[in-house]
This record gives structure tokens, C-alpha cells and sequence, in this order.
């Protein structure tokens, strides 16, 4: 490395301390290995500070703190040595009960408790201290005030120290200074650095604006920087945006099935450092606590670009033989080659019998059409040549304003060409089996989507067609449906997973259309910010507005449904927020009964699918296996609808 890149790669890693307090040293620091009764400096609380175990913020130190209420003593613990309340309280203080009994007893109202257990975390980007408690902490509020009223004689940054405001401690704050309350929102908003996806790359750093990036000409070799939170990107090498993402928005799902590097520094536009580097060749990595670029050579970014090319190639299976429109409780998950991924794991979802012996609710009037009417549009109308000579032709994909161009064209022959009027009158007469319903919601289900190692998430179009409405005609809804596959952007996603294409094709499922949402959320039934610990991550945002694809960077209610032990039917569930709905005046979406319905069909689902593909004989822990899950709230009844089901 030379000296200018060293001095750069030094200054993106100061920029993150630049808002932090300076330095203090204590002028007569003594210190206990395993705690201190005081923080009287900054020195102390770097001495026992370690790494929060949920990494649901960046920048954030932690410490572990336990008041031993008998003896009315606080304990600042060395967090490093003592990971968890339960190893300082039975290996210093000599608690001799399991850790079940703890568990049960010191996290709750009960009168036996002998600790009051909380973290005290300093939020560096802000420099905010804040009092916070387990999200299972059934803590009473006599003890939460006299938790804060100890910590603060106890530190010397009273002025910066909050108590958080979460779903354990609502209600419990009556009588602390409202000034000393912190939301989770305050924190989530002040936060400056955002890592999503820990990778590193080589690439061309280019920058650019909302207002150009529609009609930018990307390469495939590019880093972008950009000031807005794209709702797609072109193939590239990663991505640094101004704007806060989620680890559902679309652009980050990209960014991990592409396995390149993506995070949010919210003064990254502006960033001199960054903008000294528009245009060059360099490396960037993104890590927890802060993202690292410096300048490359061409020797080193063409090694990792070939080595990075060597993904073994995907090969795929269609079965064109079935030409009955498959009602959904026909079928099954080893349906794939038949009805695509999404609609065999749609299909499965119906085989799931609750505790209750009722079904997982799925939206009415579900069937697929399969890959042979697709196919039959495409060999009919003699589409085939344009396909293959996009397939064939080197010339074609080395030019991406040219592959764009036969892309566009052979999606406007998909369009163009009139459907097969067999085929036509038997879907239109398997509609009207449905009477109770006019509009229906046609979804993409192809051979490359929902596969191992790939899942084509966002990759694809869902239309609306209806019997009544001639705007939104039946065919024109399938057609759109089936032009999605050659779209720019699924095409190159496909390249770069190394699918070979020639014989992708789409199914379409169908089901009845809802209207107006309530609400739509995601879930992934694992705790996405520490691992091996049973949770579920869940983004719900309010009525239509998308999460994975948000058109005005609207925040989503994102949080963590979390079980006291182990998950089973009998355990409750706290709820650990890291953000409240920007639409929704920072109250949480779901109610408390809406909330455990969906909880007993996610982790439903996740036992289903868990044991149906036999992964527990693949040495995949139940707590890190995961199910991508997305669902509605249906803006009549309030009901909760589970859309689709992948793994994660």
C-alpha cells in the first residue's frame, strides 16, 4: 500500500470517531479485574466495555451491569470476562441456582428477585449513554427508577445518560425526568453508520445522484455511491448509500445474494475522502463497525473478479409435460421442476396443520398455470430466435446498453403477441369457479427463483388482472407476468449466480386479489443480529407502502420477536424494537394478539420446512435455519394472511 492510500484508508476509519466524546484519562485509575463500583472516567468504561451480543445498532459499546438488591450494591462488570449476567452473578457473587432458575426468577415481578439486570450502552455516533433492559425483563417500575437513580450517581456522564424506552419498560417511566427518556426511534435516527452486508470488493467508484441513476450506464465492475436508497441496482460490486436501509430492502437482498459489500454512512455524499476517490480503482470492505476503502491495482481487482467467476454452474429443469391448471392443494414442494419454487412452496404451506388442527391462512382461490403454457406462448409466436441469439451471443452480454435494447425488444414481443385462445378460455372459465371474487393477483414462479443458492427475490413482476375491469385485462396480466423474466436486471442476476438459462421458463400463480392493505410485512424466523438465539426478525410497514422496495425511503417498523427459553407453544414473546413505522406516529402496527397469531405460524412454518427438506440430518442448527416469509394484514377484517414462504 502506498502512502496516499494508507492516509485514506486512516481517514474513513477517523471519520467514525470524529463525533465521539474525546478521550479522559483518570489521573489515579484502580481497578478490580472483574467489576468497578464507579465509572469516574472514560478510561474505566473502556477498560470494561465490550461489543453488545445483539448487533441490532453499529458503533455501540456495551457494558453489563448488575445491582445486588439485598446488599444495595451496583456492579459496573468486566463485560469482556463476564458475556452474560448469569456468568458474573454465579461465578463472583456466588449465585449457586441453575441458569433456568435464573432466568425465570431475575428476569421477572417476582418479590424473590436478588438483581437488577440492565446494559448500559454508549451509542458513539451521538454520544448517548442509555439505561436499557432485556426485552424479557418483566422488570417492576420501583426497580427500573432505582436502577437509573444508582447509574446515575454512578458515572460521571449523568447529562448524556437516557433511560430507552422500549416494549418492556413502556408504561413503567412515569415517574423519571421525561427529558432522561430516550426512543428507539431518537437512537435509530442518529445513528450515522449502517452495515448490511459484510463483504469486500475491487471495483470503479462512481457517483451518483438520484436524479441520474436511472439512465446512468453502469458497469458491472462499478462500487456505487449514491445519496438516495435505490429501489434497484444494476449488477455491481457494491454499494454505499446515504440513506438508511433495512436488511430487507431490496437493494441489500441483492447485495447478499451477490455476496459484495453494502452499507449506509449518512455523510457519505459529502464525504471528502469518499469523493477524492470517484472514478478509481479501489477496495472496499465493509465491516461491524465502521467500512474501509483505499486505492487498488488493476492486478489485484482482476484476480478477485476471476476468481469471484468461478460459482459452479446451475442448471435448470422444466417440465412442460402438465397442462392442467394445478389447484394448490395439489401441490407439493417437490414440485419444483413443474410450478417454479414460489408456487411449490405456496403449495406446501397449505399442508401445515396448526396446534389447533386449523391451516396456515393462505390467500382463496390459489392455483398455477404451468411452464407449458409459457412456453407454448413462446414457441407459437417464434420468440425462440430472440432468445437465443441473447444467450448466444458474447457480443450481446459484453454490452449491457445493447443487451438492454434486445432484452426490451423481446419483452415487447412477449406483450404483442396474442395468448393461445385454448388456453385462454380454459383460464378465464377457472377463474369463474370463484365467484365470490372478480380481480386476481397473478405471481411469478420460475425455475430460477426460490432454488438453492439463489432466490430471485424481487427479480420478477406480480400483476393484477380482472373480470370486469377491462383496464386490467386477464391476458395483458399474464403476459406482463411472463415478460418479467427477461428483464435487464433478473437476466444479469442470473448471469452472475451462473444459471444457465436455457431452459428458464415461468409459471404463474394465481390467487384472488386483496385491494387495500392494512398492512404487509416480512419476516425471517431467525434473529438476523445474534447468532443461535431464538428470535424472529420482522418488518412490517403500514397500508401498501413496500418494505423491500420503498419509493420514499420510508422506515419500516422493524423488530425482534423474542422467546423467553427455547421456542415452543407454551413460552411468551417480548418484542425488542429498532425502529417504529415512519407512517405510522411511532406506535407499533400489530396488536398484542395480532402479534402472537403471526408468531405461531412463522415458527410453524419454520418447523414445517426445517424437517420436510431433512436439514436437521445436514448438521444446520434449528435456530440458524431460516424461513423468508412475507404476509398481510388485510385492511377489512384485520386477518393475517401468510403470502409466500422461502429458505433464507
Amino acid at each position: 500500500m502506498n502512502k496516499s492510500s494508507f492516509g485514506l484508508l486512516l481517514g474513513i476509519i477517523l471519520f467514525f470517531m470524529s463525533s465521539c466524546a474525546q478521550y479522559q484519562k483518570c489521573a489515579h485509575l484502580t481497578i478490580n479485574e472483574d467489576f468497578l463500583s464507579k465509572i469516574k472516567c472514560e478510561e474505566d468504561f473502556i477498560i470494561l466495555k465490550s461489543t453488545p451480543i445483539s448487533n441490532n445498532f453499529s458503533q455501540v459499546d456495551a457494558l453489563k451491569l448488575v445491582y445486588d438488591i439485598k446488599n444495595k450494591k451496583l456492579y459496573f462488570t468486566n463485560s469482556t470476562k463476564y458475556k452474560f449476567h448469569y456468568d458474573f452473578c454465579s461465578s463472583f457473587l456466588g449465585y449457586k441456582k441453575d441458569l433456568s432458575i435464573f432466568n425465570y426468577i431475575e428476569y421477572s415481578e417476582s418479590s424473590n428477585r436478588n438483581y437488577i439486570l440492565a446494559n448500559l450502552n454508549h451509542y458513539k455516533a451521538s454520544d448517548v449513554y442509555t439505561l436499557e433492559f432485556f426485552s424479557d425483563d418483566k422488570i417492576p417500575a420501583n426497580l427500573i427508577e432505582l436502577m437509573f437513580k444508582e447509574v446515575s450517581a454512578s458515572v460521571y456522564f449523568k447529562e448524556k445518560l437516557y433511560i430507552l424506552n422500549n416494549a418492556n419498560t413502556k408504561n413503567k417511566l412515569g415517574n423519571i425526568d421525561a427529558k432522561k427518556i430516550i426512543s428507539i426511534n431518537e437512537l435509530y435516527n442518529n445513528q450515522q453508520y449502517q452495515p448490511m452486508i459484510l463483504e469486500s470488493s475491487y471495483g470503479y467508484l462512481q457517483k451518483v445522484s438520484k436524479d441520474n441513476f436511472e439512465n446512468y450506464s453502469f458497469k458491472k465492475e462499478d462500487i456505487i455511491l449514491t445519496d438516495f436508497l435505490p429501489n434497484d441496482i444494476p449488477f455491481c460490486q457494491g454499494i454505499i448509500t446515504s440513506t438508511f436501509q433495512t436488511p430487507l430492502a431490496h437493494i441489500n437482498i441483492l447485495s447478499q445474494n451477490r455476496k459484495t459489500p453494502n452499507c449506509a454512512y449518512k455523510n457519505a455524499w459529502n464525504n471528502e475522502i469518499l469523493n477524492s476517490l470517484v472514478g478509481k480503482l479501489i477496495k472496499y470492505e465493509v465491516r461491524e463497525d465502521s467500512f474501509y476503502i483505499r486505492e487498488a491495482t488493476i492486478d489485484e481487482a482482476t484476480k478477485y473478479w476471476k476468481n469471484k467467476t468461478t460459482v459452479p454452474k446451475k442448471n435448470l429443469n422444466c417440465n412442460i409435460k402438465e397442462t392442467r391448471l394445478l389447484d394448490a392443494d395439489l401441490i407439493f414442494i417437490h414440485h419444483v421442476n413443474t410450478v417454479g419454487g414460489k408456487a411449490a412452496n405456496f403449495g406446501e404451506l397449505g399442508k401445515i396443520i396448526l396446534d389447533d388442527q386449523s391451516r396456515i391462512p393462505l390467500p382463496e382461490a390459489a392455483f398455477a398455470i404451468p411452464f407449458y403454457y409459457y412456453k407454448q406462448h413462446i414457441n407459437t409466436n417464434n420468440l425462440q430466435a430472440q432468445i437465443d441469439l441473447i444467450l448466444n451471443s458474447d457480443t450481446i452480454y459484453n454490452n449491457r446498453t445493447r443487451l438492454d435494447y434486445h432484452l426490451s425488444k423481446l419483452q415487447d414481443s412477449i406483450l404483442a403477441k396474442p395468448i393461445d385462445p385454448k388456453f385462454y378460455s380454459l383460464l378465464i372459465n377457472k377463474l369463474k369457479t370463484y365467484p365470490a371474487y372478480t380481480d386476481f393477483r397473478f405471481r411469478s414462479s420460475t425455475n430460477a427463483e426460490d432454488i438453492p443458492g439463489f432466490t430471485g427475490a424481487g427479480l420478477y413482476t406480480s400483476k393484477t388482472g380482472s373480470l370486469v375491469n377491462n383496464k386490467k385485462s386477464i391476458e395483458q396480466a399474464v403476459k406482463k407476468v411472463w415478460a418479467s423474466l427477461w428483464s435487464i436486471r433478473a437476466y444479469e442476476e442470473r448471469m452472475s449466480a451462473n444459471i444457465d438459462q436455457k431452459n428458464l421458463a415461468m409459471v404463474i400463480l394465481v390467487h384472488r386479489a386483496f385491494g387495500t392493505e392494512e398492512a404487509n410485512g416480512v419476516a425471517i424466523t431467525k434473529d438476523l443480529y445474534r447468532e443461535g438465539y431464538p428470535a424472529f426478525t420482522i418488518n412490517i410497514q403500514k397500508g401498501e407502502t413496500s418494505i423491500v422496495l420503498p419509493e420514499n425511503n420510508e422506515i419500516p417498523e422493524q423488530f425482534l420477536m423474542k422467546f423467553s427459553n427455547y421456542i415452543n407453544g407454551g413460552n411468551d414473546i417480548s418484542l425488542d424494537y429498532i425502529s417504529y413505522s415512519s407512517l405510522n406516529e411511532n406506535k407499533s402496527i400489530l396488536s398484542t394478539d395480532e402479534t402472537k397469531k403471526l408468531a405461531k405460524y412463522l415458527e410453524a412454518i419454520k418447523s414445517h420446512f426445517y424437517y420436510k427438506l431433512n436439514l436437521q440430518f445436514e448438521e444446520l442448527d434449528y435456530f440458524d435455519f431460516a424461513m423468508d416469509i412475507e404476509f398481510k394484514l388485510d385492511k377489512n377484517t384485520r386477518k393475517i394472511y401468510i403470502k409466500q414462504a422461502r429458505t433464507y
